[in-house]
């Protein structure tokens, strides 16, 4: 069985929660805006570096004027940016996001329009990743396995967490193996009880991976809810 620890590390509130809401709907502008505005410093460079979209009405018409996913991309990449560097850019940098859009991609077919829940788990690997480069003895190897795609297809129902989903079923084909994962996906078992299958450290590994996720993402709706 592979085995692997996933961190809690700190990440930005209000991008997180944004991130989790369905900004499918009309006033989306209105809810980005009100998230961003609860942090002023934040509020106040991003006027600075989206200055160059700016056409004199301000930078609020300028994040409406991009939309929620260009915006969300490049308010991404500054994050990142300042992770690595230790302070904000001058303008957004879009090319450090493209592994995090890689993963949103691969996903979307199974995922609810109007959520970023792929693209929030992507925005977690990729800080865990940083992390690990900042700090040499320790290592990030996770990958999402490909056959993920096979197992989501079982399914003819879009996922709105399709994050904790797709972690879920990650460890599950560490602690079954895929074949036998497959084969009682499609008899239609049921995930509490795939879990009860799993051995004793491989119960332990994926309840202390999807707290560190939970926690870093300021969610605990898996832990009080069986509905994902």
């Amino acid at each position: 069985m592979e085995t692997f620890d996933l961190p809690h590390v700190i990440l930005p509130t209000e991008f997180c929660s944004l991130l989790k809401l369905n900004l499918a709907v009309a006033n989306s502008s209105a809810l980005v805006l009100e998230s961003i505005n609860k942090n002023k410093a934040l509020y106040l460079s991003l006027e600075k570096i989206f200055k160059e979209f700016d056409d004199g009405r301000g930078f609020e018409k300028t994040m409406a004027g991009l939309g929620w996913p260009n915006f969300r991309d490049r308010l991404a990449s500054i994050y990142f940016y300042r992770w690595i560097h230790g302070r904000f850019p001058h303008k957004a940098q879009p090319e450090l996001i493209e592994d995090v859009k890689v993963l949103e991609n691969q996903f979307q077919h199974h995922s609810l329009n109007g959520y970023s829940r792929l693209f929030l788990l992507g925005f977690y690997l990729k800080m865990v990743n940083l992390k690990s480069q900042r700090h040499p003895p320790q290592s990030f190897n996770f990958k999402i396995p490909d056959e993920i795609v096979i197992l989501l297809r079982l399914s003819q129902i879009k996922s709105e967490k399709i994050d904790w989903l797709i972690l879920m079923l990650t460890h599950l084909i560490w602690g079954l193996g895929y074949d036998t994962l497959l084969n009682y996906l499609a008899s239609g078992k049921k995930m509490d009880h795939l879990y009860e299958l799993l051995d004793p450290d491989a119960r332990r590994m994926m309840f202390q991976n999807l707290l560190a996720y939970g926690v870093s993402i300021g969610e605990e709706d898996f832990f009080l809810y069986q509905k994902i």
